[in-house]
Protein backbone atom coordinates (compact mmCIF):
# COMPACT_ATOMS: atom_id res chain seq x y z
CA UNK A 1 0.00 0.00 0.00
CA UNK A 2 1.01 3.62 -0.48
CA UNK A 3 0.99 5.38 2.89
CA UNK A 4 -0.27 8.94 2.39
CA UNK A 5 -1.42 11.92 4.40
CA UNK A 6 -4.00 14.48 3.33
CA UNK A 7 -2.78 18.08 3.43
CA UNK A 8 -4.99 21.08 2.72
CA UNK A 9 -3.74 23.58 0.18
CA UNK A 10 -3.46 26.73 2.27
CA UNK A 11 -0.73 28.82 3.91
CA UNK A 12 0.67 25.78 5.75
CA UNK A 13 0.72 23.43 2.75
CA UNK A 14 4.41 23.81 1.93
CA UNK A 15 5.53 23.45 5.54
CA UNK A 16 3.31 20.41 6.13
CA UNK A 17 4.59 18.74 2.95
CA UNK A 18 8.16 19.24 4.17
CA UNK A 19 7.38 17.71 7.56
CA UNK A 20 5.42 14.87 5.95
CA UNK A 21 8.44 13.98 3.84
CA UNK A 22 10.73 14.15 6.86
CA UNK A 23 8.25 11.96 8.77
CA UNK A 24 8.52 9.12 6.28
CA UNK A 25 5.78 9.89 3.77
CA UNK A 26 6.39 9.62 0.05
CA UNK A 27 2.76 10.14 -0.92
CA UNK A 28 0.15 12.77 -0.11
CA UNK A 29 -3.45 13.65 -0.83
CA UNK A 30 -3.95 17.31 -1.72
CA UNK A 31 -7.10 18.71 -0.16
CA UNK A 32 -8.31 21.33 -2.64
CA UNK A 33 -11.65 21.94 -0.94
CA UNK A 34 -10.55 25.24 0.63
CA UNK A 35 -10.00 26.87 -2.76
CA UNK A 36 -13.05 28.83 -3.85
CA UNK A 37 -13.81 31.92 -5.93
CA UNK A 38 -10.53 31.72 -7.85
CA UNK A 39 -10.07 32.38 -11.56
CA UNK A 40 -8.73 29.82 -14.01
CA UNK A 41 -5.36 31.59 -14.00
CA UNK A 42 -5.37 31.42 -10.19
CA UNK A 43 -5.88 27.66 -10.46
CA UNK A 44 -2.99 27.44 -12.92
CA UNK A 45 -0.75 29.10 -10.35
CA UNK A 46 -1.99 26.69 -7.66
CA UNK A 47 -1.08 23.78 -9.93
CA UNK A 48 2.42 25.14 -10.56
CA UNK A 49 2.93 25.77 -6.85
CA UNK A 50 1.88 22.25 -5.85
CA UNK A 51 4.13 20.70 -8.50
CA UNK A 52 7.08 22.73 -7.21
CA UNK A 53 6.45 21.73 -3.60
CA UNK A 54 6.03 18.06 -4.50
CA UNK A 55 9.29 18.03 -6.43
CA UNK A 56 11.26 19.83 -3.72
CA UNK A 57 10.06 17.36 -1.08
CA UNK A 58 10.26 14.22 -3.23
CA UNK A 59 6.54 13.60 -2.79
CA UNK A 60 3.90 12.17 -5.12
CA UNK A 61 0.25 13.20 -4.98
CA UNK A 62 -1.84 10.04 -5.30
CA UNK A 63 -5.29 11.53 -4.68
CA UNK A 64 -7.08 14.81 -4.06
CA UNK A 65 -10.25 16.08 -2.45
CA UNK A 66 -12.04 18.67 -4.62
CA UNK A 67 -14.52 21.17 -3.23
CA UNK A 68 -17.82 19.70 -2.07
CA UNK A 69 -21.24 21.08 -1.19
CA UNK A 70 -22.42 21.12 2.40
CA UNK A 71 -23.89 17.65 2.81
CA UNK A 72 -27.20 19.12 3.96
CA UNK A 73 -27.74 21.02 0.70
CA UNK A 74 -30.18 19.11 -1.47
CA UNK A 75 -28.85 17.78 -4.77
CA UNK A 76 -31.34 19.86 -6.75
CA UNK A 77 -29.46 23.01 -5.76
CA UNK A 78 -26.57 24.03 -8.02
CA UNK A 79 -24.16 26.93 -7.54
CA UNK A 80 -21.97 27.78 -10.50
CA UNK A 81 -19.02 28.94 -8.41
CA UNK A 82 -18.98 25.56 -6.62
CA UNK A 83 -19.21 23.70 -9.91
CA UNK A 84 -16.34 25.75 -11.30
CA UNK A 85 -14.18 24.98 -8.25
CA UNK A 86 -14.93 21.25 -8.50
CA UNK A 87 -14.06 21.09 -12.19
CA UNK A 88 -10.90 23.15 -11.78
CA UNK A 89 -9.84 20.87 -8.92
CA UNK A 90 -10.30 17.84 -11.16
CA UNK A 91 -8.19 19.55 -13.82
CA UNK A 92 -5.47 20.37 -11.27
CA UNK A 93 -5.61 16.80 -9.94
CA UNK A 94 -4.71 15.39 -13.30
CA UNK A 95 -1.94 17.92 -13.86
CA UNK A 96 -0.26 17.16 -10.52
CA UNK A 97 -0.41 13.42 -11.21
CA UNK A 98 -3.19 12.40 -8.83
CA UNK A 99 -4.94 9.32 -10.17
CA UNK A 100 -8.10 9.84 -8.12
CA UNK A 101 -10.34 12.61 -6.81
CA UNK A 102 -12.43 11.79 -3.73
CA UNK A 103 -15.95 12.97 -4.58
CA UNK A 104 -18.91 13.41 -2.23
CA UNK A 105 -22.12 12.14 -3.84
CA UNK A 106 -25.08 14.41 -3.15
CA UNK A 107 -28.46 13.68 -1.62
CA UNK A 108 -31.95 14.75 -2.63
CA UNK A 109 -33.50 15.88 0.66
CA UNK A 110 -35.78 18.79 -0.27
CA UNK A 111 -38.93 16.67 0.07
CA UNK A 112 -37.58 13.89 2.24
CA UNK A 113 -34.83 11.44 1.39
CA UNK A 114 -35.20 10.13 -2.17
CA UNK A 115 -32.68 7.49 -3.19
CA UNK A 116 -33.78 7.28 -6.83
CA UNK A 117 -33.64 11.06 -7.29
CA UNK A 118 -30.27 11.15 -5.55
CA UNK A 119 -28.96 8.50 -7.92
CA UNK A 120 -30.17 10.31 -11.05
CA UNK A 121 -28.78 13.64 -9.84
CA UNK A 122 -25.39 12.08 -9.11
CA UNK A 123 -25.34 10.39 -12.50
CA UNK A 124 -25.90 13.80 -14.10
CA UNK A 125 -23.22 15.61 -12.09
CA UNK A 126 -20.65 12.82 -12.24
CA UNK A 127 -21.11 12.65 -16.02
CA UNK A 128 -20.06 16.30 -16.28
CA UNK A 129 -17.09 15.78 -13.95
CA UNK A 130 -16.12 12.64 -15.85
CA UNK A 131 -15.50 14.67 -18.99
CA UNK A 132 -12.81 16.57 -17.08
CA UNK A 133 -11.44 13.38 -15.56
CA UNK A 134 -10.95 11.84 -18.99
CA UNK A 135 -9.49 15.03 -20.43
CA UNK A 136 -6.95 15.43 -17.63
CA UNK A 137 -6.20 11.76 -16.96
CA UNK A 138 -7.59 11.31 -13.48
CA UNK A 139 -10.55 9.48 -11.93
CA UNK A 140 -13.57 10.05 -9.70
CA UNK A 141 -13.83 8.04 -6.47
CA UNK A 142 -17.30 8.28 -4.94
CA UNK A 143 -17.03 8.39 -1.15
CA UNK A 144 -19.27 6.67 1.39
CA UNK A 145 -20.99 9.20 3.65
CA UNK A 146 -22.65 8.93 7.09
CA UNK A 147 -26.19 9.68 8.31
CA UNK A 148 -27.69 13.06 9.19
CA UNK A 149 -26.73 13.15 12.89
CA UNK A 150 -27.91 16.75 13.36
CA UNK A 151 -30.91 16.86 10.99
CA UNK A 152 -32.98 13.69 11.03
CA UNK A 153 -31.23 10.84 12.87
CA UNK A 154 -32.69 8.14 10.62
CA UNK A 155 -32.14 9.96 7.33
CA UNK A 156 -29.05 8.85 5.41
CA UNK A 157 -26.84 10.71 3.03
CA UNK A 158 -26.88 9.05 -0.36
CA UNK A 159 -23.89 6.66 -0.61
CA UNK A 160 -23.85 5.84 3.10
CA UNK A 161 -24.29 2.19 2.07
CA UNK A 162 -22.05 0.04 -0.10
CA UNK A 163 -25.11 -0.83 -2.18
CA UNK A 164 -25.52 2.87 -3.09
CA UNK A 165 -21.89 3.10 -4.14
CA UNK A 166 -22.03 -0.08 -6.19
CA UNK A 167 -25.17 1.11 -7.99
CA UNK A 168 -23.75 4.54 -8.77
CA UNK A 169 -20.35 3.24 -9.87
CA UNK A 170 -21.65 0.36 -11.96
CA UNK A 171 -24.13 2.61 -13.75
CA UNK A 172 -21.20 4.31 -15.50
CA UNK A 173 -19.33 1.19 -16.58
CA UNK A 174 -16.22 3.36 -16.73
CA UNK A 175 -12.90 2.53 -15.07
CA UNK A 176 -12.53 6.18 -14.07
CA UNK A 177 -15.55 6.05 -11.72
CA UNK A 178 -14.77 3.97 -8.65
CA UNK A 179 -14.91 4.24 -4.83
CA UNK A 180 -13.20 5.97 -1.93
CA UNK A 181 -13.72 4.06 1.31
CA UNK A 182 -13.93 6.34 4.35
CA UNK A 183 -13.43 4.18 7.44
CA UNK A 184 -14.49 6.93 9.85
CA UNK A 185 -17.78 7.62 8.05
CA UNK A 186 -18.67 3.94 8.05
CA UNK A 187 -17.88 3.71 11.76
CA UNK A 188 -20.27 6.57 12.57
CA UNK A 189 -23.21 4.41 11.54
CA UNK A 190 -21.82 1.27 13.16
CA UNK A 191 -21.51 -0.46 9.80
CA UNK A 192 -20.10 -3.95 9.35
CA UNK A 193 -17.14 -2.56 7.45
CA UNK A 194 -15.59 -5.91 6.64
CA UNK A 195 -18.68 -7.02 4.71
CA UNK A 196 -19.05 -3.62 3.03
CA UNK A 197 -15.43 -3.66 1.91
CA UNK A 198 -15.81 -7.16 0.49
CA UNK A 199 -18.97 -6.08 -1.38
CA UNK A 200 -17.19 -3.15 -3.00
CA UNK A 201 -14.06 -5.19 -3.65
CA UNK A 202 -11.91 -3.91 -6.49
CA UNK A 203 -14.05 -0.79 -6.84
CA UNK A 204 -12.16 0.67 -3.86
CA UNK A 205 -9.25 2.66 -5.28
CA UNK A 206 -8.48 5.13 -2.48
CA UNK A 207 -9.21 5.51 1.23
CA UNK A 208 -9.73 8.03 4.02
CA UNK A 209 -8.34 6.77 7.31
CA UNK A 210 -9.56 8.26 10.59
CA UNK A 211 -11.26 7.10 13.78
CA UNK A 212 -13.93 8.17 16.27
CA UNK A 213 -15.96 7.01 19.25
CA UNK A 214 -19.11 7.17 17.01
CA UNK A 215 -20.32 10.35 18.74
CA UNK A 216 -19.05 12.71 16.05
CA UNK A 217 -17.04 12.93 12.83
CA UNK A 218 -13.88 14.05 14.62
CA UNK A 219 -11.28 12.58 12.25
CA UNK A 220 -9.05 11.20 15.00
CA UNK A 221 -5.87 9.20 14.46
CA UNK A 222 -6.42 5.43 14.10
CA UNK A 223 -5.20 4.74 17.64
CA UNK A 224 -7.96 6.95 19.12
CA UNK A 225 -11.47 5.57 18.80
CA UNK A 226 -13.29 2.27 18.57
CA UNK A 227 -12.86 0.93 15.02
CA UNK A 228 -11.92 -2.76 15.08
CA UNK A 229 -8.95 -2.29 12.79
CA UNK A 230 -7.90 -5.95 12.81
CA UNK A 231 -11.18 -7.02 11.14
CA UNK A 232 -11.33 -4.01 8.82
CA UNK A 233 -7.78 -4.34 7.57
CA UNK A 234 -8.12 -8.10 7.19
CA UNK A 235 -10.96 -7.37 4.76
CA UNK A 236 -8.78 -4.90 2.86
CA UNK A 237 -6.13 -7.59 2.59
CA UNK A 238 -8.70 -10.13 1.46
CA UNK A 239 -9.81 -7.97 -1.50
CA UNK A 240 -6.18 -7.43 -2.44
CA UNK A 241 -6.24 -3.69 -1.88
CA UNK A 242 -2.87 -2.16 -2.75
CA UNK A 243 -3.80 1.49 -3.27
CA UNK A 244 -3.25 4.53 -1.05
CA UNK A 245 -3.87 4.23 2.68
CA UNK A 246 -4.51 7.90 3.31
CA UNK A 247 -4.71 9.60 6.69
CA UNK A 248 -7.54 12.15 6.76
CA UNK A 249 -6.95 13.27 10.33
CA UNK A 250 -7.74 16.80 11.42
CA UNK A 251 -4.68 18.79 12.46
CA UNK A 252 -4.98 22.06 14.39
CA UNK A 253 -1.28 22.49 15.15
CA UNK A 254 0.83 25.37 13.87
CA UNK A 255 3.93 24.76 15.99
CA UNK A 256 6.70 23.19 13.93
CA UNK A 257 7.69 20.53 16.45
CA UNK A 258 4.09 19.45 16.95
CA UNK A 259 3.56 19.31 13.19
CA UNK A 260 6.65 17.12 12.80
CA UNK A 261 5.44 14.80 15.56
CA UNK A 262 1.94 14.72 14.04
CA UNK A 263 3.30 13.64 10.65
CA UNK A 264 5.51 10.91 12.11
CA UNK A 265 2.71 9.58 14.33
CA UNK A 266 0.31 9.39 11.39
CA UNK A 267 2.90 7.52 9.35
CA UNK A 268 3.46 5.01 12.15
CA UNK A 269 -0.29 4.46 12.54
CA UNK A 270 -0.70 3.75 8.83
CA UNK A 271 2.29 1.41 8.83
CA UNK A 272 0.62 -0.52 11.65
CA UNK A 273 -2.65 -0.77 9.71
CA UNK A 274 -0.76 -2.01 6.67
CA UNK A 275 0.82 -4.75 8.77
CA UNK A 276 -2.65 -5.76 9.99
CA UNK A 277 -3.79 -6.22 6.39
CA UNK A 278 -1.05 -8.78 5.81
CA UNK A 279 -1.73 -11.03 8.80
Amino acid sequence: MKLAIQIAYNDLFEKKCKFASEGGFRYISANLSEILDKTESDWDRVTEDILRILEENKLECVQTHPYYYDLRVSSEIIEERYEFAIKQAIKTSGKIGAKWCAMHPRTSISSGYAASKSLSDNQKYFSEYLEYAHKYNTGLAAENLPLFPDVVPTMPFYSYSPEDLCTLIDSFNDERVQACWDFGHAHLIDMDQANAIKMLGKRIKITHVHNSFTDGDYHLTPDQGTIKWDKVMAAMGEIGYDGPLTSEVHCCYTDDELLKSFARHNYNCLAYLERLSKR
